[in-house]
């Protein structure tokens, strides 16, 4: 009997220094597709917040003065303990909330989806979706694109929770009305309809580079990969060499869709 984690996690800002003070998560069980847990809570640590995330998240220093260091917690108990192979663990965005719980000693044994990463391979962008165009692939964003008041209040209200932006356990509820989404699209997209058949391309789409079509910075903003190569093909190699430092780095900067689509068009 497997178990799907919805979480998200907010920290005291994006440096390798810096630790988790809130995890908001869902237990699922995979077979009756009813929830089994839920998590939403503000941890202490020897970190201060930076402001910037402070900023963006709301915590301050004097709400988790008092509260337990998330070492202690029972989600990551949870977590280790739920550790294999028959489980899937789900964000937007792993590749930052992942590092962050892997700080704690936690050495993963999930099937991963990252539901940002599957969107980038089932949406484009500037694509009309429900009379809007995808500006990016921010879960906020598509929220306000796919979701509608009604159903967000319907699904927090099943658990007593509240949605509230960049909070924990609000972003888990909008994110599992977003999984619910993608899996429709993959249906559309693949004709997979069987619940083991969608999991198991959210998995394979989560491992597989995305092709970058539109670069959305610098000098050729909004210009295609393909233009860029056949009109400035000495800054598509620089941009390439930059994503190549960063790699090696393991820095925040390094995009491993735009390097491996950099990486296409110049090989």
């Amino acid at each position: 009997m497997s178990k799907s984690i919805i979480f998200d996690t907010e920290t005291t800002g994006l440096n390798k220094e810096d630790k988790i003070i809130q995890i908001g998560a869902i237990i699922i069980d995979s077979d009756s597709k009813k929830v089994v847990d839920i998590y939403d809570d503000l941890f202490s640590c020897d970190v201060p917040i930076n402001i910037d995330a402070m900023a963006t998240h709301g915590i301050r220093e004097e709400y988790i003065k008092d509260k337990d260091i998330f070492e202690n917690s029972k989600f990551l108990k949870t977590i280790n303990d739920l550790n294999s192979e028959e489980n899937y663990l789900i964000a937007h965005n792993l590749d930052f909330d992942l590092p962050m719980i892997e700080k704690y000693d936690f050495q993963n044994n999930f099937q991963l989806i990252d539901t940002l990463q599957c969107a980038k391979h089932l949406y484009d962008i500037n694509e009309d979706v429900n009379g809007y165009k995808i500006p990016n692939y921010k879960l906020q964003s598509f929220r306000y694109i796919l979701l509608n008041e009604k159903e967000e209040k319907e699904e927090a209200s099943k658990y007593n929770l509240e949605i509230k932006a960049h909070d924990a356990i609000g972003d888990v509820i909008i994110l599992k009305l977003f999984l619910r989404k993608l899996s429709l699209r993959i249906n559309d997209k693949f004709n997979l309809k069987t619940y083991d058949e969608i999991m198991d391309k959210l998995v394979h789409l989560t491992k597989t580079p995305a092709e970058i079509k539109t670069i959305g910075f610098g000098k050729h903003k909004g210009s295609l990969l393909s233009d860029i190569a056949k009109d400035d093909r000495s800054y598509l190699n620089w941009l390439f060499s930059e994503q190549e430092k960063s790699k090696k780095r393991n820095d925040i900067n390094f995009d491993k869709n735009l390097h491996w689509s950099i990486e296409r068009l110049l090989h």
